[in-house]
């Protein structure tokens, strides 16, 4: 230890109570306390504290840190994170290893609410907060515990071991010896449905009023989904549950010209210290579903719920009317229930090309490194996947143009929008998965510009011999700031010479910017895609009227409350809504930046339906953030995420169906009964049920 972090690891605030013994916070407020250092330097900064909880619900319930650096930047939120809902006294700790010489540290204890009238309850108390500056010792600093049921009877502790100037995390099961509870009665197992829109976790099971059979209504070409879920008693063990469906038939014998399938619902692990949503599910629960397994015998635990989920697709030649049939739930070829099924086709269709342009970039990076030897197989597999959902198989991230034998196939299955390049140099190793941004001297080099309009302009050409120029976009400059606006106007001045019909279209921040009155004038692009919480219909008007494109995104932005689908913790329903706020808002397109970035080069094993060791990205502390897809050991599996933006897309077409019938305002007006504004809107699947129920009258008429 050399002499500075010797004097360092005595100095007055090396291991300091921050706050009294023991303090009461009233909802909505906290704790503070403030911490300069006269010499700055990068020590790393290890803080805990003590909380106790009653019923406690809120977005931020944490020890959280606002880390200052000495050249006037920051490090923003550190935090650790206590446990909601009621528990006794509970120790949180965390470890920050500042990059740059820290000179001031405001340490906080929080419980609140981000944002004007959100509802945060319950009553929490805090002690013993610390702070300390000082190298790791290989000391674990971080704990947590939730319950791991009904994987087994055992609790899930991470443990993070802070060595030095890192640090690493494992995690292990420790015995948790309470009974095992379930409101279904001993020796009883309940069969029931839900909704596609509702989150069932393991831990829910079915009210008194809880639904025993299918409704689904659906337009030709239009896919629904339906959950057949078993809840079991705390004695009760089933353990190769199988479904059996029977044709769909109308009274006069006629088949349903369609399909029907169905899948086992995966259970993934909740990741601590992630973002929490007031309407997500419980705290102490661990797993929730996302997967979808390809059909097989199922096991469902003692007193846990295991989902399925049915997809009914109604042709395009299918007829209109009613159709019946039944979903047998056995159990060893036992027949343990019996669903009634009944599906409605309504007497319109959906557009054969989707009505709504969308960019959800399925990289191909990704697919190749999890399955190198059958790559191909596996990259159109991943696009009909897409396709089936009504989404573009897009990717924003591209180095090289997509296949145009890819490209006419999409097409022919509905695809209306794709980008043809991203405007980054080529990467070095050809094994990189993906490159999204570069610096903005690389962007400006005339080597660059001459090699991207190098391999852009011949392809355009092979993209007019098949028509496909019309749907042919650049990408580039990703969320880049304020900085880059004079590179990127260059660029696209000399683009639009050089390669004239093909827009650009950017993610960077000039159209905040612009909106928040950063600069005046637009910058010169084509299209611009905001995220949803900085879009503003007056700017966007005031832009297409010049000839420009206006979309829009989410990633691991925007959070609470405004709709987003990128991280598990937020309810599937939004992911759907934000089809009917697309509409609303009059956006161009929708982007999402990936659907598959699966980490490490293993696939998932579907045998069981639970995955405690599965993580992936959380940036912004929303898990889940990139993940639509999952990659099986024998095929890519889609996802309830995945099938929420489907639906949100098919709602898309709906609206603009009725909107030919009846004109924009009655759409609007119907749409308002779900979605005020863009943080006001409902969540009740019901409620947009009714909405879906108005507009097919509108275009029945």
């Amino acid at each position: 230890m050399n002499a500075k972090s010797f004097l360092l690891f005595f100095a007055p605030f090396l291991c300091f109570p921050v706050f009294a013994a023991e303090q009461h916070v009233p909802v909505k407020r906290g704790l503070w306390k403030v911490f300069n250092y006269d010499t700055p330097d990068k020590t790393p900064i290890l803080f805990s504290g003590w909380s106790k909880a009653e019923d406690a619900s809120a977005i931020d319930y944490c020890i959280f840190l606002d880390v200052f650096y000495s050249d006037g930047t920051a490090a923003w939120e550190r935090r650790a994170d206590f446990s909601l809902g009621t528990h006794d006294w509970e120790e949180a700790k965390g470890v920050f290893i500042p990059k740059k010489p820290v000179k001031k540290i405001d340490v906080y204890a929080i419980f609140r609410s981000k944002v004007k009238g959100e509802k945060t309850r319950g009553t929490v108390k805090f002690r013993d907060f610390r702070i300390e500056r000082r190298e790791g010792k290989g000391e674990v600093y971080s704990t947590f515990s939730v319950t791991d049921r009904p994987f087994s009877n055992s609790n899930i502790v991470t443990k993070t071991l802070f060595k030095g100037r890192s640090f690493s995390t494992v995690t292990e099961a420790v015995p948790d010896n309470s009974p095992r509870t379930s409101p279904v009665p001993n020796g009883k197992a309940i069969v029931w449905t839900a909704d596609s829109m509702r989150l069932v976790t393991p831990l829910t099971f079915p009210d008194a009023d809880a639904a025993h059979d299918i409704r689904i209504s659906l337009a030709k070409r239009e896919r629904e989904s339906a959950q057949i879920l078993i809840s079991t008693a705390a004695d009760v063990e089933w353990r190769t549950v199988t479904l059996h469906i029977s044709p769909l038939k109308r009274k006069d014998g006629k088949v349903l010209c369609g399909k029907i399938d169905w899948r086992r619902q995966g259970y993934l692990a909740r990741e601590h210290g992630a973002n929490r949503h007031p309407h997500s599910f419980p705290a102490g629960e661990r797993w929730f579903p996302d997967p979808l397994l390809p059909p097989a015998p199922m096991r469902v635990r003692p007193a846990s719920t295991q989902g399925t989920w049915l997809t009914v697709y109604a042709a395009p030649e299918a007829e209109a009317g009613e159709y019946f049939g039944d979903v047998v739930v056995r159990d060893g070829g036992r027949e343990m229930a019996r669903v009634p099924m009944r599906v409605k086709v309504r007497n319109f269709s959906l557009p054969k090309t989707f009505g709504l342009e969308t960019a959800y970039s399925l990289m191909d990076g990704f697919t190749r490194a999890i399955y190198p030897e059958c790559y191909k197989e596996k990259k159109r597999e991943a696009i009909d996947m897409m396709l089936d959902h009504r989404l573009n198989p897009d990717d924003i991230s591209r180095t090289t143009p997509p296949e145009i034998e890819d490209l006419l196939y999409a097409r022919s299955r509905g695809m209306n929008r794709f980008n043809i390049l991203n405007i980054v140099p080529p990467p070095e190793d050809p094994n990189t998965r993906w490159v999204l941004t570069c610096s903005a001297k690389s962007s400006a080099d005339p080597k660059f510009y001459e090699y991207f309009v190098g391999v852009v302009k011949p392809y355009v050409e092979k993209l007019r011999e098949h028509g496909l120029d019309k749907l042919a976009y650049v990408y580039g400059f990703d969320e880049r700031p304020k900085a880059f606006n004079p590179v990127i106007e260059a660029f696209w001045k000399r683009f639009k010479k050089d390669v004239p019909g093909i827009p650009m279209m950017t993610t960077a921040t000039s159209y905040r910017d612009l909106v928040k009155g950063r600069i005046k004038e637009p910058l010169a692009c084509d299209w611009f895609c905001p995220t949803t919480d900085a879009y503003s219909m007056e700017v966007s008007e005031r832009l297409r009227k010049n000839g420009k494109k206006v979309w829009w995104y989410v990633c691991c932005s925007p959070t609470y409350p405004y709709a987003n689908f990128a991280s598990w913790e937020y309810p599937p329903i939004e992911g759907r809504l934000l089809g009917w706020m697309t509409h609303l808002y009059r956006s161009d397109g929708f982007l999402f930046w990936i659907v598959n970035k699966w980490h490490g080069n293993s696939r998932m094993d579907g045998s069981d339906t639970y995955f405690p060791d599965y993580r992936t990205y959380n940036g912004n502390k929303m898990p889940g953030d990139g993940i639509m897809m999952y990659p099986g050991e024998n095929e890519i599996w889609p996802s309830i995420k995945l099938a929420q933006c489907r639906d949100g897309v098919e709602d898309y077409e709906y609206l603009q169906l009725a909107a030919a019938k009846a004109g924009l305002a009655e759409c609007d007006k119907i749409t308002k009964t779900i979605v005020r504004n863009l943080i006001d809107y409902s969540r009740s699947p019901e409620m947009l049920r009714k909405a879906r129920e108005r507009l097919c009258g509108v275009i029945d008429l």
